[in-house]
């Protein structure tokens, strides 16, 4: 648990602290540069890794701290072209409305709230893996996106590649083929291993909460303050952020489920998009904020372009239901810093477009169909507004304190006259609802907001969770100051000693009044995780039982690394069986180092499906010589069912080509180790001959 604290921490300050340095060298107050850090510091991540391939520098904690500089220094020469002339005619000051400024109240209140639900995140996720998972912290998960998680953080620090359009290098050893991936939050992770001493396994293990228990609270806080600033004053307005900030470690899609299910960069990217939409909705009272929020959202879409879709409709819905209406420097004027801010973000995401678009075809996952033909519309409705998806709607739903705390947040959004955070609500409520059950003539445009999140149900819940989150935080929060002011009202019209002057007496008491009750209610929201953390604990580590990848794989993989030759030769393997582990967990090379590979080589398939007759085909035996194969792992199952089981091309069903070998034996290959299902083989003399004597 030590190590986990500790990579929680490093991973909070190298997320937070370059973005906003940066931020505020653009002139952002303090704390508004510290919310929008995160998403700042991964489009510095961004840019900094595409340039540094670009021109062949490694991309490492040295490099990262040489472009920080750069950053730092082009951020104060931006904000020193706002003070010129022209500057100040782009981007004159706002005005002064009158209203006080984020201060050391706003602050302490906001920080206690996101430093209880970031705890509150880190502890749940971190610690059944670390007392009850087999390897405690090095533990496999058994999902299908965590060996390209943990193979990415150790593969850009070997390498010093951290570019997204580079990751193809990573996926096929032979080939090398282009793959573009969204890798800012590896490529940051990356930088964590001198710093925390942690191994590849480790760091995955604990970065992916930690980074989580940041974005998640800080995300729902924003959302929280921007529907409160419409009624309350800033110290109030801290006080429901802060609320909503703990109160979102309590909802099981925020994050334990995307830890399940290990799909950290998308929630990382849309836990942070309220904090961009916010930022670009404050452009238009203040247009010096521009390039800033620019950046954020450019990070939000470099760590997964599902957030540029959140920033979308958030921007989008609070333009037609408030800012078309209420104006601040005129309709036109309002349009133009908005539209300013998207241009200069499609600049930013230029890399992110271009190798979205040449993925495209590779990319498309048709056969991914999450509706089910059980659940009629109504169910539907209600599971996707209220978190019943996979795969929550078994054991986990419903959850009736956060369903009655969400339908009083949506009360108080109404009360608030917040319609655009109510309309967002019912958006990703029924794309979440059409992504398992057909609504009909909405059918179509919900899927194509949809289907930027896969249509699968578990992110776009994430997505309807963080609204709820933050609309359950403003009802309690609400209540929680109406029940202050009850009390302050009531010690008001007691009598004074005489010793303060009755105004200053009432503002005291009122201070501390507001005070002691913001600490109850975080008590009795810790209360409440303390009751939640059987279940959102049993959630985020329910993929670690070594079902694919266990105890006996491990063993094999450490048996094989402390062979003297298995660092220079390559180990084919199957890739069907995520026996690309051995790579994340050793250093050792295998063939496949991921469960799927771009543009297979001929050389690949025909080594791949005759890997039984090594030793009795030359054609197959040249290949394993001119890929310098000496090794050759199996561990089944394999992954998915069509994977398993005797090869039938003529029926459709692709089968085991590793099942000969498993059955027969293969006359160029030895077995040197077994452990459970986990072999390995070294290939013999009859491949490899010893030189003449």
């Amino acid at each position: 648990m030590m190590l986990g604290a500790w990579v929680v921490v490093v991973s909070a300050l190298v997320l937070i602290l370059p973005g906003a340095l940066v931020g505020r060298r653009m002139n952002l107050p303090w704390p508004v540069a510290v919310a929008a850090g995160p998403p700042i510091t991964f489009a510095l991540v961004s840019i900094l890794t595409v340039l540094y391939s670009i021109v062949g520098f490694e991309w490492n904690g040295v490099s990262a701290l040489v472009g920080l500089v750069f950053a730092v220094g082009g951020a104060w020469i931006y904000s020193a072209l706002l003070l010129t002339r022209w500057g100040r005619r782009l981007a004159p000051a706002p005005a002064d409305d009158g209203e006080p400024r984020v201060g050391r109240t706003a602050t302490v209140r906001v920080a206690a709230g996101l430093g209880l639900g970031g705890l509150v995140i880190a502890v749940t996720c971190i610690r059944p893996i670390a007392t009850t998972a087999f390897a405690g912290l090095g533990n496999i998960s058994q999902v299908w996106d965590s060996l390209w998680h943990a193979s990415s953080l150790r593969w850009i620090h070997e390498t010093g590649i951290g570019s997204a359009m580079r990751m193809g290098e990573l996926m096929n050893y032979d080939t090398q083929g282009f793959n573009y991936y969204p890798n800012t939050w590896h490529a940051l992770g990356a930088l964590l291993f001198p710093l925390t001493g942690a191994d590849p396994v480790e760091l995955y293990n604990t970065y992916s909460p930690a980074v989580l228990a940041v974005t998640v609270p800080l995300g729902v806080a924003s959302l929280a303050y921007w529907f409160a600033r419409h009624r309350y004053d800033v110290d109030s307005a801290a006080f429901i952020a802060g609320a909503a900030g703990a109160l979102s470690a309590l909802f099981p899609s925020l994050p334990y489920v995307e830890v399940q299910l290990t799909s950290v960069p998308n929630a990382v990217g849309v836990s942070l998009a309220p904090v961009a939409a916010v930022l670009v909705m404050s452009v238009v009272s203040d247009r010096s904020r521009v390039l800033p929020a620019a950046l954020a959202v450019a990070g939000v879409t470099a760590t997964h372009p599902s957030g540029l879709i959140v920033v979308g409709v958030l921007v989008g819905l609070w333009w037609l239901c408030e800012g078309l209406w209420r104006p601040v420097a005129g309709r036109l004027r309002d349009l133009a810093a908005l539209a300013v801010t998207a241009a200069l973000t499609l600049i930013l995401i230029a890399p992110v477009v271009l190798g979205t678009i040449r993925v495209a075809d590779t990319n498309e996952l048709p056969f991914f169909d999450f509706r089910e033909d059980t659940i009629g519309v109504l169910d539907g409705l209600v599971k996707g507004a209220f978190n019943g998806t996979i795969p929550l709607e078994l054991d986990h739903f419903p959850v009736w304190p956060l369903i009655a705390v969400t339908l009083l947040g949506l009360i108080a959004l109404a009360w608030l006259r917040c319609w655009a955070g109510l309309a967002a609500w019912l958006v990703f409520a029924l794309v979440t609802a059409n992504a398992m059950v057909s609504l009909g003539p909405l059918s179509a445009p919900l899927g194509v907001i949809g289907g930027y999140f896969y249509n699968s149900p578990h992110r776009l819940t994430f997505v309807v969770a963080i609204l709820s989150a933050a609309a359950s935080g403003v009802a309690l929060g609400a209540l929680a100051l109406g029940v202050a002011g009850l009390v302050r009202r009531r010690a008001g019209s007691d009598q004074t000693d005489g010793r303060e002057p009755p105004s200053e007496a009432s503002s005291t008491r009122a201070r501390w009044v507001v005070a002691a009750t913001y600490v109850v209610l975080l008590a009795m929201i810790a209360g409440a995780a303390v009751v939640r953390y059987p279940p959102n604990a049993q959630i985020a580590s329910k993929e670690r039982g070594g079902k694919y990848v266990g105890p006996d794989d491990l063993a094999a993989y450490e048996w094989l690394a402390a062979q003297p030759d298995a660092q220079d030769v390559l180990v084919l393997n199957n890739l069907d069986q995520g026996t690309g582990w051995l790579y994340p967990v050793t250093g050792v090379t295998p063939m496949f180092p991921f469960y799927r590979a771009n543009e297979f080589s001929e050389r690949q398939r025909d080594l791949f499906w005759g890997v039984s007759e090594i030793g009795a085909d030359p054609k197959i035996d040249q290949i394993v010589r001119d890929m310098n194969v000496h090794y050759v792992i199996d561990s089944p199952p394999s992954y998915w069912e069509f994977q398993r089981g005797m090869p039938d091309p003529a029926r459709g069903h692709q089968g085991d080509p590793f099942l000969a070998l498993r059955q027969n034996g293969a006359p160029g290959l030895t077995e040197v180790f077994r452990r459970g299902d986990a072999v390995i083989y070294r290939v013999n003399d009859l491949v490899y001959p010893p030189p003449a004597p």
